[in-house]
């Protein structure tokens, strides 16, 4: 079984190579490169009272245009910019109360210029700049902020780290209860003087300042009076403006859109490039239109694409660390939820563990990209806790493991994936070939349709293929807090009776003191490991950023960190080599 599972290996590097899709947090690590191998709709004005003209359309590409693809699926409306909240497509149009260093600290002001906390964590006082420009030219104010907030404690689509935090302001968990309120309300934990905002808390957030830093602000004056239910399709994202470096100014639905320096930005830097085009393409675009110089800049998980697009001599590939793992979830109710669950010892969900080659799947379906993992943090974290259960590869004590709780290898084993590449096809057929030469019978499937019934409802599998990114741990682990998973669709899939979790979980969420923080990060993986281990970690995957190094040129300051956050890309030292 060695011998074929070695063929197999080999066959799967000229088959293809595992994708990926995520979001979340990166430590502090300088990006290293990855291996070389070989009729559109009418644009709308920004303000339907105060019309600008309107340009002709201009879908060319110019010398002096960063070439980039747009935020997630632009159709008919921009994306949604609270539930996804970072890219640098965001990040140009859009400011927040501060902004992330290369590892995820928030550590600098942007639209606060100066900002304090107290000793006990419960007030924030944030000093913001002032003569601060929105994009249709209306001045900026700290109530613009104050109605940011207060508008997304009542949207329905708003990241859950963020929403989190906010909720945690004096008198939001009431605020949000209170159907009669509105943005327009006051808020007790929210107060505005001139141009100084002050928060109390209603407790200690050990995730409040990131939050902030990530949370971009929107002008009351054109949000105000829109459904915070439906906030993603109204009409603000037909052209939405901030007070960030650079304003639409001219947007095609579903093809493109066009973005200029916005000349009275309130930073006092100077920005090199004058011109950014966000095209409308899918990932399956990336490659051809690098082959043909028609991009600067993208990031992806999938090494095939890296990989396709590095046959044009001129781009370069980076790997970034980011929270992005990948891990077999257990169904402890059994296919379908018929109770057959064989894996409800510990032991035997170890024994699956013990069982799979990881290293050796790495190295040969997505070298240097992925990382071994034994817990739901990837190793890379400072968090990470490196003195937990080790999966080793050890057949032989995976077929121990199972003999011990008396598993039955007469049945077979359902697994499924949902990743429709065909390198996750083939991380599948290795795990089953792997589960076969400890004596298993095992079978998988491919998800289509609507997943979110397929995982949490109708749940037709022993084990499930599966990923997660984060932006902070807490939305990795918040899933196995008891009361959630009690009255969730997750009690479908996970036990509902253990709560060895539930204190340190509610520990994290008031701890502000980052090594104490980390102390209880680690705890936490403790138990995930030694008591739970209800997803068996696989590995962590590495972001790759893509860029065109022979036209674009990046300022040596500049660390790649997590593209789905708003970190310092220092965007206004970035240069253009005009073509001739």
């Amino acid at each position: 079984m060695k011998r074929t599972l070695a063929l197999i290996l080999s066959m799967f590097m000229l088959i293809g190579l595992l994708a990926g899709c995520g979001q979340g947090g990166t430590p502090d690590v300088e990006p290293t490169k990855a291996p070389e191998i070989q009729e559109p709709a009418t644009p709308k004005p920004a303000d339907d009272t105060d019309p600008e003209p309107e340009p002709e359309p201009s879908a060319g590409i110019g010398p002096d245009m960063l070439l980039l693809p747009t935020m997630e699926n632009m159709g008919d409306k921009w994306p949604g910019s609270w539930d996804n909240y970072g890219l640098i497509g965001r990040m140009m149009i859009f400011s927040r109360l501060l902004r992330l260093d290369s590892d995820l600290n928030p550590v600098y002001g942007d639209l606060a210029k100066e900002w304090t906390i107290s000793d006990d964590g419960m007030q924030y006082t944030f000093t913001l700049h002032e003569g601060v420009k929105w994009h249709d030219g209306k001045d900026f104010s700290a109530d613009d902020v104050a109605f940011s907030i207060k508008t997304a404690l009542k949207a329905a689509q708003v990241n859950g780290v963020i929403k989190g935090a906010l909720s945690n302001i004096k008198g939001a968990a009431e605020y949000m209860a209170d159907n009669s309120k509105t943005a327009a309300d006051d808020l007790e934990g929210i107060s505005v003087d001139g141009n100084v905002l002050t928060i109390d808390m209603a407790k200690p957030t050990g995730t409040f300042l990131l939050a902030m830093a990530q949370f971009n602000i929107f002008p009351r004056h054109k949000i105000e009076g829109l459904d915070p239910l439906t906030l993603n399709t109204s009409e603000f994202y037909d052209w939405p403006i901030g007070t960030g470096p650079y304003k639409i100014v001219e947007f095609v639905p579903n093809d493109y859109a066009l973005l200029e320096v916005f000349e009275d930005y309130f930073g006092e830097e100077e920005y090199q490039i004058k011109k950014v085009k966000l095209t409308q393409m899918t990932q399956a675009d990336y490659a051809t239109r690098a082959l043909a110089d028609e991009i600067d800049f993208f990031h992806i998980n999938d090494l095939a694409t890296a990989q396709a697009a590095l046959q044009n001599p001129n781009y370069e590939a980076f790997y970034t660390d980011i929270y992005f793992v990948r891990y077999l979830q257990w169904n402890s109710k059994g296919p379908k939820g018929d109770g057959n669950d064989p894996f409800s010892d510990i032991r035997a969900r170890r024994a699956i563990g013990h069982a799979i080659d990881r290293q050796a799947l790495i190295d040969n379906l997505m070298p240097g990209q992925a990382t071994l993992t034994n817990s739901k943090v990837p190793a890379a974290l400072p968090y990470y806790n490196d003195d937990v259960y080790e999966l080793t590869y050890d057949p032989e004590l995976a077929k121990q493991l199972l003999d011990e709780v008396g598993f039955d290898y007469n049945q077979t084993i359902k697994l499924a994936c949902y990743y429709a590449d065909q390198g996750s096809a083939d991380f599948m057929d290795a795990i089953v070939a792997y589960l076969t030469d400890i004596g298993m019978k095992a079978e998988w499937v491919l998800l289509t349709g609507d997943l979110t019934s397929q995982i949490w409802e109708t749940r037709d599998y022993h084990f499930i293929y599966a990923g997660l990114s984060a932006m902070a741990v807490e939305e990795a682990y918040n899933i196995w807090y008891n009361p959630t998973i009690s009255n969730s669709m997750y009690g479908n899939v996970y036990p509902t009776d253990f709560t060895g979790l539930d204190a340190l979980l509610e520990e994290l969420w008031v701890t502000t003191d980052p090594d104490r923080r980390i102390e209880v990060i680690k705890e936490i993986q403790k138990v995930e490991t030694e008591e739970m281990l209800w997803n068996i970690p696989m590995f962590a995957l590495r972001n790759i950023q893509v860029i065109n190094t022979a036209r674009v040129n990046l300022p040596d300051e500049l660390v790649l960190s997590n593209e789905w956050s708003n970190y310092e890309r220092y965007l206004h030292k970035w240069t253009l080599n005009s073509a001739e």
